[in-house]
């Protein structure tokens, strides 16, 4: 093979390679690692005892709906910016938000309720009554509102 023979069959491999990674770009998925405390701060931490009537269970299909919905209404990277106003940096965090959670006959039902008041320090706004969804049981988003 002449040199020249070489550079272009170089240069096809990586337009290939290229053209495959974008190709792939929506196949990788993105996970952003919680955060953990050191083993000093886990120390301090005694749990509690486990009981049906102090806890709050969802079963494995509501648990599924609420982890969907959750994604829709605050997709990974939709993060406000510094320079955004309080409202929009509010309302951005899902901290800011409490979740009603209900089931139904193979569907799950899930309210995103915003707590700008509390959680903000804002006064509440009408025109944000946070997102309902209706989550089949087979992960399909059969209605948002």
């Amino acid at each position: 093979m002449t040199k020249l023979a070489v550079r272009e069959y170089t240069g096809v491999k990586a337009l290939a390679l290229q053209a495959l990674l974008f190709a792939c770009s929506g196949c990788f998925h993105v996970h952003r690692k919680p955060q953990i405390a050191s083993e000093q701060v886990a120390a301090t931490i005694q749990f509690p005892e486990w009981s049906q009537d102090k806890t709050t269970a969802l079963t494995g299909p509501e648990l599924k709906a609420l982890q969907i919905a959750m994604d829709d209404f605050k997709p990974l990277g939709s993060e406000a910016s510094k320079k955004d106003d309080a409202w929009t940096r509010c309302l951005s965090r899902l901290e800011s938000y409490d979740a009603w959670v209900r089931g139904g006959e193979r569907v799950t039902f899930i309210h995103f309720t915003p707590k700008e008041d509390e959680r903000c320090g804002l006064q509440p706004s009408l025109m944000d009554a946070g997102a309902s969804y209706a989550v089949s049981d087979d992960g399909i988003i059969l209605k948002r509102e």
